[in-house]
């Protein structure tokens, strides 16, 4: 299930959309299953079970949106995902809608 709050405006890139819903990183180590904690056009704070490989390129996937990225930094709390061409806001709109439930 996935949620939206209205967008905060966070010192590290601008707006910042905070949300909590799945998403998929595929990195050279395999696919990891991630919390998706904030976007932006910019990037996205993740959170998983594991520890993602850091200074990796990986591809950012949530509903329709495949973005190439690179896993900047990556700690026990969560890791931080900067997209490589900027997202627009059709594109994190979308991203944070609901996914249609699959039977």
């Amino acid at each position: 299930m996935a949620s939206a709050a209205p967008d905060l405006e966070a010192s590290r890139n601008g707006p910042r959309k905070r949300v909590l819903m799945r998403g998929t990183l595929f990195t050279p180590d395999g696919a990891f299953v991630v919390w998706v904690r904030d976007v932006s056009t910019t990037g996205a704070l993740v959170s998983c079970k594991d520890r993602l490989p850091v200074g990796c390129d990986v591809i950012f996937k949530r509903g329709e949106i495949f973005a190439a990225a690179h896993l900047a930094w990556s700690n026990d709390t969560g890791a931080g995902v900067k997209f490589y061409r900027d997202l627009s806001n059709d594109e994190i709109a979308r991203a944070t809608l609901p996914l249609p439930h699959q039977a």
